[in-house]
This record gives C-alpha cells, structure tokens and sequence, in this order.
C-alpha cells in the first residue's frame, strides 16, 4: 500500500510541471508588426505575427478608423491548415487614413482550442471630420427641372 501512494505522489508530482508549462494566453504572441500600441506610417500593407508554440492561423481582420473592416489574406505560398510560429499577411490595398486601428486574429494551437488575439496601432495624423449636417447642406446637390 505504500508503494502505491509514493507512486500517486510521483505521478502528480512528475504531472505538475506539464501542466505549468501550458502557455498563458497573453503569452503566445511573442512579436507583431505593427506591434501593440505602435504608431507606423501609412502606406503598411504587411502584417505579420510570431507565436510562441506553432499554431494555425484561421484569419486576421482589422477594424479601421472609419469602423469599416478589411481581411488580411496569407502570403504566397502558404497553404491552409500551416503550422508555424511565424505568419505574414496581406492587406488588400495599403492603409492611409490617419487614426486608431484594431487587428484581430483567431488561432488555433497545441495549447489552444481557439484563441483570439488583438493589436492596436495608430497612424498619425488628424482622422477625417465625419459628415455633418452643415457640411452636406453646403456640398452641391443636383435637382431636376
């Protein structure tokens, strides 16, 4: 009976650091372009990801100033269902509205079922005024005679 419980404790005792070493969340991006809280220059068609453990990257959307969303597609060459610990993507034209962005991604990885991350950057510069009652009322509009 005693053999036994030395090797219960063993067991649990050998399981333990398995299980510490499951990765935290906010742990697995380890480096982002543009990265976290970052100001880059208008013109960025790029985004690119690294991740501690390899995972599968199931897409990447970003949110603009405007609240309008774009998709980031895979680069050349990569094919569905990759794992890797490094990801670039494509924009599908080049940002250039000054203001907040949010970059979201969903992966999937050995330690996770599903994760999703985000990454907020900024392009400087004075985001557009949106459009108001006085600024319509002084556009020209055409009428018919």
């Amino acid at each position: 009976m005693r053999d036994i419980l030395i090797a219960a404790a063993l067991a649990g005792a050998l399981a333990t650091p398995a299980a510490a070493a499951k990765l935290e969340p906010s742990a697995m991006l380890v480096a982002s372009t543009p990265a976290r809280d970052s100001v880059v220059a208008a013109g960025t068609d790029t985004v690119e990801l690294s991740f501690a453990e390899p995972a599968e990257v199931l897409s990447v959307s970003l949110r603009l100033p405007d609240d309008s969303e774009m998709t980031a597609e895979p680069e050349a060459g990569a094919r569905p269902g990759d794992r890797k610990t490094r990801f670039r993507f494509r924009l599908p034209q080049p940002l250039q509205q000054p203001g907040s962005y949010s970059l979201s991604y969903l992966l999937v990885s050995r330690s996770f079922k599903s994760l999703n991350g985000f990454i907020d950057f900024r392009i400087e510069g004075e985001p557009a005024p949106p459009a108001t009652e006085e600024t319509a009322a002084t556009e020209p509009m055409e009428t018919e005679h």
